[in-house]
């Protein structure tokens, strides 16, 4: 089974009818909804969603009170250490858990905020660019950015556990399953070793591991950890993926246009994991065929 983001559409959607059609276009019959769909054009489509997601993005649906804001999975962060917003993050993820319920959608994608601190992204972009990644310039730099972020660390974990065992307790309650996704910044939570203090605290629980293919890979590029041990390591505890293709630091293309290697991703991924392709909205229809015809080739569906 393999569903397509919302994301992909998200310039063009106005109602359910452009929402089915351009699934019926690529060939597909399951969706991720996410934040990109505002509260209004939800109600709209929910007669004909149920047993349509494979998935849900946090923050889903993105809530009306904030239409002045771009949308957003970082909306609100549970990272947060000001007590006003993490709590807003928990009340708006716990309505997603249970929209998820009432779709009868077994999984929820979260964010999780970010360390406090610069991201150095431009710097790590400009050494990826004048081919100095593994410098030892860049080495320094990685070095610093990483005492850095292990020195401010501890009080945005603390939030993200206590945020957690909130939504944990919900999540269990709703019979819905929690993908905590790996991101894109270096400052952002979880990383390499913070997956696996969750994973510890939350064993027996609904928290599980969402893979970004993309991210995964971005990250290796910029030399910041391995996509293969990050996989290697957390692969029993995968729920779902996001596949994408990317070139550089340059993610949600479609499979087959970057230079990720789908068939080396594939090991890692049971057939009961959930499956979504998130494409940015640039990528035209028979890209998306294409990609979704060189997955299938794959067995990942």
């Amino acid at each position: 089974m393999l569903g397509l983001s919302t994301a992909w559409m998200s310039d063009s959607l106005q109602n359910d009818d452009d929402l089915f059609r351009a699934l019926t276009d690529v060939g597909l019959d399951f969706l991720e909804l996410e934040y990109r769909i505002p509260e209004s054009l939800f109600l709209m489509m929910k007669p004909k969603l149920k047993n349509k997601a494979i998935s849900i993005h946090n923050f889903f649906p993105f809530p009306q009170e904030y239409s002045h804001c771009k949308p957003s999975g970082d909306l609100f962060l549970l990272s947060s250490l000001d007590h006003e917003e993490r709590e807003k993050a928990i009340t708006f993820t716990i309505k997603t858990i249970q929209t998820a319920h009432d779709l009868e959608c077994s999984a929820v994608v979260l964010h999780l905020g970010r360390v406090e601190m610069e991201s150095g992204y431009k710097q790590f972009c400009r050494y990826f660019d004048t081919l100095q990644i593994n410098s030892p310039e860049m080495d320094l730099f990685l070095s610093r950015k990483r005492k850095e972020r292990t020195s401010k660390r501890q009080r945005f974990l603390d939030a993200v556990l206590f945020s957690l065992e909130k939504l944990n307790q919900e999540a269990e309650k709703q019979g819905v399953f929690l993908g905590v996704e790996n991101r894109y910044y270096f400052h952002e939570i979880p990383d390499f070793e913070e997956f696996g203090i969750i994973f510890k605290k939350f064993a027996g629980g609904k928290i599980f591991f969402w893979h970004d293919v993309g991210h995964g890979y971005v990250q290796e590029k910029l030399g910041i950890q391995s996509h293969h041990d990050l996989l290697a390591r957390y692969a029993p505890n995968l729920l779902g993926v996001h596949l994408h293709d990317a070139r550089g630091y340059s993610d949600h293309q479609a499979p087959g246009k970057g230079e990720i290697d789908f068939t080396l991703i594939k090991q890692y991924v049971k057939d009961v994991a959930l499956k979504v392709l998130e494409l940015h909205p640039r990528v035209t229809p028979e890209e998306v065929k294409e990609g979704i015809g060189l997955l299938r080739r794959q067995g990942y569906y």
